[in-house]
């Protein structure tokens, strides 16, 4: 566990809701620092620092929505803020385009929670009830399949993602749908 103290928590949601100003990038935030804190939690590591990476990873994405200025730019602003290099690096890298090498655990998380997480939320969404308790690994897997289905998200990154966790893919889903859970409000779903 580190003792580094890092930004807080309050800065970042700060200046992700100063850059942000649409309400589900807003809510995909939240539902991604949740899964990234989980995830420090499950391997002993720090949540603040973990949780700060999920919170800010596309704070910059209204702005520069293009590859090659995504995280790029924003790594400047989260620069100029006061963010360590740590935090910029690891949010920088869950953009493949950027070529950064994923050597930690905190890279290796943000790119595997990053598309994964946003797909189950959409998953969840086209349930009647909005229940995370309706999604199971097998729904979650079979809209992976289904192409039409949430085009936007890249399934080649979210495999790869997982597997860079080294983790089974229905096991992975199943840890992201209750890391959502106790949020569910926050990100516009039921538990």
């Amino acid at each position: 566990m580190s003792t580094t103290v890092w930004p807080s928590r309050q800065k970042a949601w700060d200046i992700l809701t100063r850059y942000t100003k649409n309400p589900n990038l807003i809510k995909h935030a939240v539902a991604v620092e949740a899964v990234m804190r989980a995830i420090a939690q499950k391997h002993g590591e720090d949540a603040d620092l973990f949780g700060l990476v999920g919170l800010l990873h596309d704070f910059d994405y209204e702005m520069y929505p293009e590859i090659g200025q995504h995280t790029i730019e924003g790594g400047k602003i989260l620069l100029d803020e006061g963010f360590p290099e740590r935090i910029v690096y690891a949010i920088r890298s869950h953009v493949t385009e950027n070529g950064l090498e994923r050597r930690e655990l905190l890279e290796r998380s943000i790119f595997a929670s990053d598309e994964l997480t946003g797909f189950i939320v959409a998953v969840t969404l086209v349930r009647p009830t909005k229940s995370l308790s309706d999604v199971s690994p097998r729904s979650v897997i079979k809209k992976l399949k289904d192409k039409g289905f949430a085009r936007g998200v890249n399934r080649d990154e979210v495999y790869a993602g997982v597997a860079g966790l080294g983790e089974d893919l229905a096991s992975f889903i199943q840890f992201i749908v209750d890391a959502l859970k106790p949020h569910a409000d926050k990100v516009g779903l039921n538990p």
